[in-house]
């Protein structure tokens, strides 16, 4: 591990902020006067201060980041992943007895695909002596190869880890006595201060960006239907400059401790634009020591959708804070427990619940079999149920499970889900909204052209009611092709229901 912050980097700060209080005390005073106790009286002009004494106080604070860059900038890495991707070949079958003016050598028909080797780099910290790299999953999805490029310019090859679902991913490497960087917690973040970013932006390595944390607890549904999307449900947000090429990097304090992994920008043009987010770096020390000790990360699991607290649920259910349950799975350990709808969890296991967020990350965080205290409130009073937690299953389970109509899907041009309380809150869908969510539409379709969309809610088909995938599929496949399906949805754009007919084809 790295060494601790040498002292005088936090004498200087303190001198950095007497220096500016002293400043602002008198930049906002009129020349020659002073505001004391019994009323304002000249001062000489030499009592501000003094052009050396805020150079200093710059130059301090100017340490403060050099010294960052220096301790921690041997930690961070460069990765690249090589995979080969097919694309549609497009030279033209040329017919034997086409009458070219020359000799022409025919190789036979042109194969419809071809390989295409290609290269996605991102970035990664080292949090381990003997190997272990954090980074993004995404950084390293479907990579044939890993090559770890360290600040002293050796490549490794690297063995992955991955967890889809917090997009995040361990890469070991062989090697030994490596410098590694010191993990903060990011519970203790607050909005205002400092943010440095490390990493290779543009295969830029070892490039340093300065901002601030620009707000906590961001959700946001990243990606897209055809590549594959991605639900954050508690971001950083930062205005430190963050690039194509920083995912997978350090997002570090002015001590130089790591508060989250760099992971996604918003911006119209793919570039930075001011709002960059990072993956908070306590959930991704949970993964990776689940990672490393068990391949895979295993996850509590409860049963619920639960809320944050409205002003209005706390006046009408009598509480401060706390996790809104507004549905509970039947027959999972929450049921079993006895919690119901409307009830408010205030403390888990002993620990207050702030939140929707905070309550989802304890209950994340059990181990599967442990039976933990739940306070709730019902009805304005306190109760303490006892819920055996489960265990969460895993996202690639849940990907081949998924309940897409194939049939109908081509069809149509769609695919569609049952709603999951995920699901919900990746589409910003109103609480306890049930049914069928299309998660995809095929460009140019039947339902595209006729507006249909991602995150609509499919509520009746042909009239019939619809609660899953499999009766949609049922409806859909007893029409042949030139056949109009009926389709009720709630969209997210329209006041209530609406209306699409949408034409079946068959390919």
């Amino acid at each position: 591990m790295m060494t601790q912050p040498k002292a005088w980097v936090f004498t200087v700060m303190i001198l950095f902020s007497v220096a500016l209080g002293a400043f602002l005390g008198t930049a906002f005073q009129k020349p020659g006067v002073t505001l004391a106790q019994g009323g304002a009286r000249p001062v000489s002009a030499t009592a501000s201060i003094s052009k050396a004494d805020a150079l200093s106080a710059a130059e301090a604070m100017e340490s403060a980041f050099v010294r960052v860059a220096e301790e921690v900038s041997p930690a961070v890495v460069t990765i690249y992943a090589r995979k080969t991707v097919t694309r549609p070949n497009l030279r033209l079958d040329i017919p034997d007895d086409f009458p070219f003016p020359f000799e022409f050598r025919r190789g036979g028909r042109a194969p419809e695909t071809v390989p295409i080797p290609t290269r996605g780099v991102g970035s990664g910290v080292i949090v381990r002596s003997d190997g272990y790299i954090l980074t993004n999953d995404h950084v390293v999805a479907g990579a044939d190869r890993v090559e770890v490029v360290l600040s002293d310019g050796r490549r490794l090859e690297g063995k992955v880890m991955r967890d889809f679902r917090s997009d995040i991913a361990v890469v070991k490497v062989n090697a030994t006595g490596l410098p590694t960087a010191r993990l903060g917690d990011s519970d203790t973040v607050r909005v205002g201060q400092w943010a440095i970013a490390l990493g290779s932006p543009f295969d830029k390595q070892n490039s340093m960006t300065v901002g601030v944390v620009s707000a906590l607890g961001r959700r946001e549904a990243i990606g897209s239907a055809m590549q594959g999307q991605r639900y954050y449900p508690n971001l950083i947000q930062t205005d430190a400059s963050i690039n194509p090429g920083n995912s997978g990097g350090p997002l570090l304090n002015i001590r130089g401790e790591v508060i989250g992994i760099n992971t996604a920008i918003e911006s119209p043009t793919g570039s930075f634009a001011g709002i960059g987010f990072a993956v908070p770096i306590n959930t991704a020390r949970f993964v990776m020591e689940q990672l490393i000790t068990r391949g895979k990360v295993v996850r509590g699991f409860f049963g619920v959708m639960p809320a944050d607290v409205t002003p209005e649920d706390a006046q009408r259910l009598k509480v401060k804070q706390g996790a809104l349950i507004t549905s509970v799975t039947e027959g999972s350990p929450a049921a079993q427990a006895g919690i119901q709808v409307e009830d408010v969890v205030v403390e888990y296991n002993g620990k207050p619940v702030k939140g929707e967020v905070d309550f989802r990350d304890m209950v994340a965080r059990t181990e599967p079999g442990t039976v933990v205290p739940v306070k709730i409130v019902r009805n304005g009073r306190e109760m303490t149920l006892r819920v055996k937690v489960g265990e969460a299953p895993e996202v690639d389970e849940q990907t081949r499970q998924r309940e897409q109509p194939q049939e109908s899907g081509r069809k149509l041009g769609i695919s569609i889900e049952r709603l999951t309380p995920d699901l919900v809150e990746r589409y910003q869908l109103p609480r306890g909204t049930q049914g069928v969510v299309i998660t995809e539409v095929v460009p140019g379709s039947a339902a595209d052209d006729a507006g249909l969309a991602v995150g609509d809610v499919i509520l009746q088909v042909d009239g019939q009611r619809v609660n899953n995938v499999d009766e949609v599929h049922r409806i859909v496949s007893g029409h042949k092709s030139g056949d109009t399906v009926i389709f009720i949805v709630r969209t997210k754009t329209d006041d209530g229901f609406v209306t699409r007919r949408v034409r079946v084809e068959v390919p």
